[in-house]
């Protein structure tokens, strides 16, 4: 096709498009499809223009401001009871065993007698070691006797020096035997004595391992068990953290004068209050915690070795602490956070395509433009590990004077302003 033909054919092309165009239907069609294309722009924009405007507003919130308190805190923690003294009662020499003195679960008194291994051969060990010490007392005596006579012969000159030397030396020998025989008399002595076994402390007994009629001795282990009941410890352990504060709150760095009370295992109060008397030198590096004791008194027995049971430590000293309303700290995956409350920054771009269009927009449709607020809510996590009457006890994250949101959070959003409508700061006191 030519150049000319093609001319020829566009032309008759745009005549026919002329001639449509004069027709009234096609003005109609193309009057709907624009007013259309409108319409479904308008109906995209307007519902996100009036949630951005809803959004935009200022929740109405209530504040409180950051304070510090000083308070008494106590500090549970699970302990466990244990004796004073716990002694396994050994036969410290062999023997069969003869005879108990008392009746299984007993309370016995210190040097009370409660087991006798049979003192036969014992006795006369020590009726033997006697006599050798008798006769060896009387060898000695006549040796001295003859040492005497000898150092009279030698100054006279009847006998010899090595007649002297003789004497002095038998002497001497005999009075080493006596030494010998002595020790050998105390040591037999000592064995007659421990067949019979005694009660080292006061304490309750508990059930007789080896019965009466066994062969016993160092080796054959336990023939009973003595715990001493009163007074009696309770040991437990204090986080590194919360030993750190009980320091702190006490100036004298002393915590003995801690008071101490118990839950016993049934949820009862225990009357008596007890003292610290032992913390650890160290840390445990694994449990991040410190090792302590406290002693009690046991009049009735009601603490047993072995029982688990509550302590609460009570500090003499308050220690001053920055507190948060519970209701005022939320949690998350990442932690605990609070809403600050900041200075908004006012700065914005007014002249963005967007802002245009919403302002016209805002214009035709008469949309309330969004109230402006200086305040808003900013997400700030904090460390906090105790509670305290309603409050938490917080440890990072927070200083005094900060302001938080107290109430409406379930309103707000990280950096969405805020309206203020009441401060709770001076109604809040913690005691």
């Amino acid at each position: 096709m030519s150049k000319e033909a093609l001319m020829n054919k566009l032309g008759e092309v745009l005549n026919k498009i002329k001639e449509m165009i004069k027709k009234k239907w096609f003005k109609i069609v193309f009057l709907i499809v624009i007013l259309f294309i409108i319409f479904k722009y308008l109906m995209t924009v307007i519902p996100a223009r009036i949630k951005e405007v809803a959004m935009s507003q200022p929740s109405k919130v209530e504040i409180t401001t950051i304070q510090d308190h000083e308070i008494k805190k106590s500090f549970e923690y699970s302990g466990r009871v244990e004796a004073q003294y716990s002694v396994d009662l050994v036969a410290r020499v062999q023997g069969f065993l003869q005879k108990s003195f008392f009746k299984e679960g007993d309370f016995v008194k210190k040097g009370q007698v409660l087991f006798l291994i049979e003192p036969s051969e014992y006795e006369i060990a020590v009726k033997n070691a006697q006599a050798a010490v008798n006769a060896t007392k009387a060898s000695l005596t006549n040796a001295e006797k003859n040492l005497v006579r000898a150092r009279e012969l030698v100054k006279q000159d009847f006998v010899s020096k090595s007649y002297y030397d003789d004497a002095l030396a038998q002497r001497d020998s005999f009075k080493g035997n006596l030494d010998v025989n002595r020790a050998q008399l105390a040591q037999a002595k000592l064995n007659l004595s421990y067949t019979r076994i005694t009660a080292p402390v006061d304490g309750k007994i508990g059930k007789i391992l080896i019965t009466q009629g066994n062969l016993v001795n160092v080796t054959k282990g336990t023939i009973a068990k003595l715990i001493s009941t009163n007074p009696i410890y309770v040991s437990f352990t204090l986080k590194s953290e919360d030993y750190l504060k009980f320091k702190k709150a006490d100036q004298t760095q002393d915590l003995s004068n801690t008071i101490v009370t118990l839950k016993l295992s049934d949820g009862s109060g225990y009357k008596q209050t007890g003292k610290i008397e032992f913390v650890d030198n160290s840390v445990d590096i694994t449990a991040g915690t410190i090792a302590m004791r406290a002693t009690f008194d046991n009049p009735d027995g009601l603490l047993v070795p072995g029982d688990y049971i509550t302590i609460t430590l009570n500090p003499v000293n308050p220690r001053n602490e920055i507190l948060v309303p519970m209701e005022a700290v939320q949690d998350s995956a990442d932690g605990f956070f609070v809403y600050l409350v900041k200075d908004a920054d006012n700065q914005e771009d007014k002249n963005s395509i967007n802002d245009k269009i919403n302002g016209f927009i805002e214009k035709v449709l008469k949309l309330a433009p969004a109230e402006k607020s200086n305040k808003v809510a900013k997400k700030t996590f904090i460390k906090a590990s105790e509670q305290y009457q309603g409050y938490w006890i917080v440890d990072e994250g927070l200083k005094e004077g900060d302001i938080i949101v107290q109430k409406g959070l379930t309103q707000i959003r990280d950096g969405v302003p805020i309206q203020i409508i009441k401060d709770n700061s001076k109604e809040e006191k913690a005691e």
